[in-house]
């Protein structure tokens, strides 16, 4: 992250707006960070923290002590370095900050997949009653590893009951179906999906896209329903 910001990819005073709470500052520190960064961008050895307080709506002591803070708080990293003269010169980095905000969003896309899984979980006991670990592992991989929305592995669900078929095992070979086609959104995967009845009953041109192949759909429920004998 820190290096998509230096390469100018990255947008800091949106990132931090949404995480700066969250990291446990305050909005002269957030304000303070803005300014910083922008200075940082233009010009790294020549600014001063006279010029944010310009800026600001705090007298020079709050300035000083709000940056202080933000180094002995490591959201900021001074380092002392010294050049071929032997003159020594203090520099500045945010990368610090970037690692703080990168561990955050981490940490708060794992809790949004625990509780994905834990309410996917709750409904498909409702179909099956209690699960067992192996299954668990199965819905946890779909979110994890398959990277599948839990509103599309509900969409394979009510394919798995419309045809009366209670396995989950059906439903991970509709996924892995998708999977391969490179379906991970719910419009595609309806789109699949009346496309496949379509052509099961004859009515869909398969001559109209490359990728409605007859090659591309096979029927499942026969195949699974074998499968389950």
């Amino acid at each position: 992250m820190y290096q998509l910001w230096q390469q100018g990819a990255l947008n800091f005073g949106e990132i931090l707006a949404i995480t700066y709470k969250k990291l446990g500052l305050d909005e002269a520190s957030y304000t303070f960070l803005v300014l910083f960064a922008r200075l940082m961008k233009e010009r790294p050895s020549a600014w001063s923290l006279s010029e944010i307080m310009e800026w600001m709506t705090v007298d020079a002591h709050d300035c000083s002590r709000i940056f202080m803070a933000l180094i002995h708080d490591g959201f900021l990293l001074v380092e002392s370095k010294e050049d071929e003269t032997g003159r020594r010169s203090e520099h500045y980095s945010l990368a610090p900050l970037f690692l703080k905000i990168d561990a955050l969003l981490k940490k708060e896309s794992q809790m949004s997949r625990v509780a994905d899984l834990e309410a996917l979980a709750e409904k498909i006991e409702q179909i099956f009653g209690a699960l067992s670990p192996k299954d668990i592992e199965l819905i946890q991989y779909w979110i994890s590893d398959d990277g599948f929305d839990p509103s599309l592995i509900e969409i394979a669900l009510g394919e798995m009951q419309m045809h009366d078929i209670r396995s989950l095992k059906y439903v991970d070979k509709i996924l892995l179906d998708w999977k391969r086609k490179n379906i991970y959104t719910v419009d595609e995967a309806k789109r699949s999906l009346i496309d496949f009845r379509r052509l099961r009953n004859g009515i869909l041109d398969t001559t109209q896209s490359s990728t409605q192949n007859q090659d591309a759909y096979y029927n499942w429920i026969e195949k699974v329903k074998q499968e389950l004998k």
